[in-house]
């Protein structure tokens, strides 16, 4: 170990990433079987990078000349005893690199080690590989799966291939001043697979997702809740599916049966809609974390309300 720290600090390339001492890395490889892990500093899932085999061969232009070893720890260090590295060479040779346990990338995620090595072609014959480069990454965008990059999935996979909301009033379109005007809406309508709906009101649904990455990618589970929010144009506000109008029902007499607003002048009016999809994602066995909500386009209805005697229909 000191003779690795010694030689790293001769080429000035570990300053401030060295560890002397290191012996167990925090965060070596995955833990108890867990290849994804959670970040609430990156708001993403991540993973230690997959490390490289052996050396490359070469092909029919050659023996390979250079080679980009990566570690999934926080340490790599050259083979001893292996005679195609030039593990005891000069001083100014990298022989292995300790990433500081406790130092992170720009995400805030854990470093992982790298070297870069390079040989010689003399004679037609590759010589030793020598370290020449080494430095400590975090997990780059094949390891890495942001929130914001679940949500979209979800987004785009689901929600946008469902029906629009559609506001219903009723009886109809047109109603009377201080009269309760009743507002329903069916969405989500034609939720199928993937998707499970859970519950109908408040909207509630179960979609199992997948996000591609190379050396495998992330499974899990989105549980998603609508909150649907009503807007009129005299300023009331109303939250809910709501229901049609059910004969025999009176929003007077049943009150939080139905969505209503009453108008207290007359004209067009208009109603709008907003749905904001919000939720949790979970990939077993890790714990559920919060997706980044969804904001739908609001839809709108224009109404036209009457000044006349508050009469609802019963048919």
């Amino acid at each position: 170990m000191r003779r690795l720290a010694r030689r790293a600090l001769s080429v000035s390339l570990l300053t401030g990433l060295l560890a002397v001492g290191l012996v167990t890395p925090a965060y070596a490889g995955p833990q108890d079987g867990i290849g994804w892990q959670y970040s609430e500093s990156a708001s993403g899932y991540w993973r230690p990078p997959q490390a490289t085999g052996a050396p490359p061969t070469g092909g029919s232009s050659g023996p390979a000349t250079v080679f980009v070893q990566r570690s999934n720890t926080n340490e790599l260090l050259c083979p001893e005893g292996d005679p195609d590295f030039a593990c005891d060479g000069p001083p100014a040779y990298i022989t292995g690199i300790i990433c500081g346990a406790n130092l992170r990338g720009p995400r805030g995620l854990p470093l992982f080690a790298w070297i870069r090595w390079e040989r010689e072609i003399v004679g037609g014959e590759p010589g030793p590989w020598v370290g020449r480069e080494a430095d400590c990454e975090e997990p780059g965008d094949d390891d890495f799966i942001p929130m914001q990059e679940i949500s979209w999935e979800v987004n785009y996979q689901v929600f946008q291939q469902l029906n629009a909301p559609a506001i219903q009033i009723s009886p109809n379109a047109r109603t009377l001043i201080n009269l309760p005007t009743i507002v329903s809406t069916n969405y989500p309508a034609g939720i199928g697979p993937p998707a499970t709906v859970l519950s109908q009101d408040p909207p509630r649904i179960s979609i199992p997702i997948h996000i591609d990455r190379p050396n495998g990618g992330l499974d899990g589970e989105i549980t998603a809740e609508a909150d649907l929010t009503w807007t009129f144009e005299d300023g009331g506000t109303a939250t809910g599916r709501g229901r049609p109008y059910v004969s025999g029902r009176l929003p007077e007499n049943n009150p939080g049966f139905y969505v209503t607003n009453t108008f207290d002048r007359p004209g067009q009016k208009t109603v709008t809609l907003d749905v904001r999809w919000t939720g949790d994602v979970t990939v077993p066995p890790l714990a559920p974390e919060q997706i980044v909500p969804v904001n739908l386009p609001a839809v709108t209805e224009d109404v036209e309300v009457l000044e006349n005697s508050p009469v609802l229909s019963k048919d």
